[in-house]
């Protein structure tokens, strides 16, 4: 969960979480823009699909763009991949106890210069990586990070209990991420600042306390176990008394039990509630920024399988009003082919597969509506107004005329909004048996908008 817990905030740091949420609200804007302005401005079909498909590439763009580079006043700059080091304190800043007294904190890796021979890389990397995941917790219990030695970080503590509270949580963290092992000191003696080093016979005996600490634990000097005894949190076991190497005296030296969990007790730690709140709002709005940016990124998802999913074919797409047949014979002998070329047609087109076809009931009332008068006839203008109320995107429209024993066929689709005209066939049949013609006629006329679908896909 620490591991987790760092990588988020690493995440957090480089501003990745506001920059996808900032494109996610961004994507979905531009598509409520495209699907208002593509029917308006007549855009091909596939426009949407395409602007769809450039946000979903620009979205891993926008997380690796943002994990490298950071927008600064002087424009965009490589992001370190390192915490900065905290701004160093003055010497009034430094923390102490009312005796003038720091708990001094010393922790460095087991066996490190083994892990160097072994692997050179993955040492230095350890050796940053654990330097980076131990800052923040310094300034979780108001610590103060003093120098990087080596493997080791040195750091100050007001009180030997945040101190040793601050070391038992690094231990508890550092167990779940890494095989190695830490040892950790910790001393309680005053410091003294000398041309902006921190120096005194209190560091050299935290070093020595250090190096007598087991793997995986803390060896702390009796000063510091006399201030936490009385915490139910913190158990000590004595390891005697101990000569220190550079010293003349001996120390007592206590080594603290690591519980298989620690919970520190926050209230004698002391920890600002307020700030506790302050993170606790920033987590609560980081949860609420995510969610909706996770449902932006979900509904523009669902729109695109919405929009891929779309039929790209005419006949897919396309409503089709098969008007009745003008006669422009003299004779009204076979005026009864008007509405009969007309049925047939229907049938034969409401066949085709998703092919939505205009019922020819439903196609005469529309031109009685806009020609009483001629409803007989399927005029062109008759035929153009009477599509505007059943709101359709093709006309079918044909006509005849009879010449002896043989009849000559002309339709078209017309393009309802733009009125563009799309020759199907014209052709010349016998007369003699007109239901046969009639079948003949309407397989063309099908065959044309078949090929014709062909070359839209």
């Amino acid at each position: 969960m620490p591991k987790t817990t760092n990588y988020f905030q690493e995440l957090k740091r480089r501003k990745v979480f506001t920059s996808v949420g900032l494109y996610a609200v961004s994507s979905f804007i531009i598509m409520q823009v495209v699907a208002l302005i593509v029917p308006a401005l007549m855009l091909p079909e596939w426009t949407d699909r395409f602007i769809l498909t450039l946000l979903l590439l620009g979205f891993p763009i926008v997380i690796i763009f943002a994990w490298i580079y950071d927008r600064t006043p002087d424009g965009f700059i490589k992001t370190d991949s390192t915490e900065p080091e905290p701004r160093p304190l003055d010497e009034s800043e430094f923390p102490r106890d009312k005796k003038g007294n720091s708990a001094i904190v010393y922790i460095d890796i087991l066996n490190y210069s083994k892990l160097m021979n072994q692997d050179e890389k993955k040492a230095i990397d350890l050796v940053h990586y654990k330097h980076k995941i131990i800052l923040p917790f310094i300034e979780k219990y108001g610590g103060f990070f003093i120098n990087r030695l080596g493997d080791g970080t040195l750091c100050a503590f007001p009180n030997p209990a945040k101190a040793v509270c601050f070391s038992l949580e690094i231990l508890q963290m550092w167990k779940e991420i890494s095989p190695t092992k830490l040892k950790i000191g910790i001393h309680l003696d005053n410091v003294v600042f000398e041309q902006g080093d921190v120096l005194g016979k209190g560091i050299n005996c935290t070093f020595r306390i250090n190096a007598l600490a087991k793997a995986g634990g803390i060896c702390i000097s009796k000063a510091v176990a006399d201030e936490v005894q009385s915490r139910p949190d913190i158990h000590t076991t004595s390891m005697g008394d101990i000569a220190l190497e550079g010293f003349t005296e001996t120390y007592k030296l206590f080594s603290v039990d690591i519980p298989e969990k620690f919970v520190s007790m926050d209230t004698d730690l002391n920890i600002s509630s307020a700030q506790e709140i302050s993170q606790n709002k920033a987590s609560y709005s980081s949860i609420a920024v995510w969610s909706g940016a996770v449902l932006i990124i979900i509904f523009i998802l669902f729109e695109g399988v919405k929009l891929y999913n779309k039929p790209t074919a005419i006949a897919n797409s396309i409503s089709v009003a098969v008007f009745p047949f003008d006669n422009i014979s003299e004779s009204q002998d076979y005026n009864w082919l008007t509405n009969g070329l007309a049925r047939t047609l229907t049938f034969k087109l409401s066949e085709i597969n998703n092919l939505s076809v205009i019922d020819q009931v439903q196609v005469l009332k529309a031109i009685e509506k806009v020609e009483p008068q001629q409803a007989s006839v399927a005029y062109n203008i008759v035929a153009r107004r009477a599509a505007e109320t059943m709101d359709i995107n093709l006309l079918l429209l044909g006509s005849f005329q009879i010449f002896g024993d043989e009849i000559q066929v002309t339709t078209n689709l017309v393009e309802s909004k733009s009125g563009k005209i799309i020759p199907l066939i014209m052709e010349s049949y016998s007369i003699t048996n007109p239901i046969t013609m009639q079948k003949e006629v309407a397989e063309k006329i099908i065959t044309s908008i078949k090929l014709k679908t062909d070359k839209e896909k």
